[in-house]
């Protein structure tokens, strides 16, 4: 996850934590390009291989 040009973007794909398969952004963007993610909204991904669901707070810019 990374702040660029001052909008949050979520990676599309991440490693889960608990069996190292590929776990996918599953949540839209909060809104249209006038309503980018903001700190402390949720990005959601879910494991392919475990089903493991994992919700990562968003980060103030400052925090990455």
């Amino acid at each position: 996850m990374a702040w660029e040009g001052g909008r949050f973007v979520p990676e599309p794909e991440i490693t889960c934590i608990d069996c190292g398969g590929p776990a996918s952004l599953i949540t839209p963007p909060p809104g249209p390009d006038d309503l980018p993610w903001a700190e402390g909204d949720l990005v959601v991904y879910r494991c392919r291989d475990c089903l493991d669901r994992w919700d990562l707070e968003v980060p103030a810019p400052d925090q990455e």
